[in-house]
């Protein structure tokens, strides 16, 4: 798990990538419009090598209601967290991103259209990932 937890720390810049489209999609011919549906880009790091959850881990919660702004800063201080801890951290986003997919966190979205819809998908959330303490 240590390796993991190195490999999300060794990708945690305060600094974000430009999105290109906007600057080369005037020169590339071709480019096509969006869709019909378009959804939220968030930028996310999959890491298909790793198991889902280990059988022992300790899973912590964290709320994260809108986008955080001292993301990369976060994103230390919890990747230390669960190295200390020997844990595995879920971030609850309320929002459609909340800073730390771009880190490598596992990042479940709490969605719902009213308070008591989000508090049953923050639930289940919680039995799945077996998470006692949410922060």
């Amino acid at each position: 798990m240590e390796s993991r937890w190195n490999s999300i720390l060794s990708r945690i810049v305060p600094q974000d990538a430009a999105d290109i489209d906007d600057i080369v999609g005037p020169f590339d011919r071709c480019r096509t419009g969006a869709g019909e549906e378009i959804f939220p880009e968030i930028p996310s790091v999959l890491m298909p090598h790793c198991a889902m959850k280990r059988r022992d881990a300790v899973c912590i919660g964290l709320r994260a209601g809108e986008e955080l702004t001292d993301a990369a800063d976060r994103a230390i201080r919890l990747a230390a967290f669960a190295i200390e801890r020997d844990a595995e951290v879920v971030v609850f986003a309320h929002s459609d991103t909340s800073g730390l997919e771009r880190f490598g966190f596992r990042v479940e979205r709490i969605a719902g259209a009213t308070e008591a819809a989000r508090r049953t998908c923050e639930d289940q959330l919680r039995r799945f990932w077996n998470i006692d303490l949410v922060l």
